[in-house]
């Protein structure tokens, strides 16, 4: 379940970054696709892992989604400052 929230927020921040994008979207999504791709295929190996121990690298794993969304948030908010400080000028 938590696997789903994390994949979730990872989809709202890449979501985030190409409405900021304006005219550059298909830019944007070319660039975040593969992105997206690659964290979703590390969380579908976090969430198929059945063993009962430890595992370190599934821990950091989960820590690599959570920086690169934090990445994305904050991308996109600067985005939307850098925009929102363009049109009052």
């Amino acid at each position: 379940m938590e696997i789903l929230l994390y994949w979730l927020l990872l989809l709202a921040a890449a979501a985030c970054v190409v409405a900021v994008a304006g005219k550059k979207r298909v830019a944007s999504l070319i660039i975040l696709a593969p992105i997206v791709l690659f964290c979703t295929l590390l969380l579908v190996q976090t969430a198929s892992y059945k063993g009962q121990d430890a595992n370190i690298g599934l821990g950091l794993t989960v820590f690599l989604i959570w920086a690169i969304t934090a990445l994305l948030f904050i991308l996109a908010a600067v985005m939307w400052l850098l925009k929102r400080r363009n049109r009052s000028s």
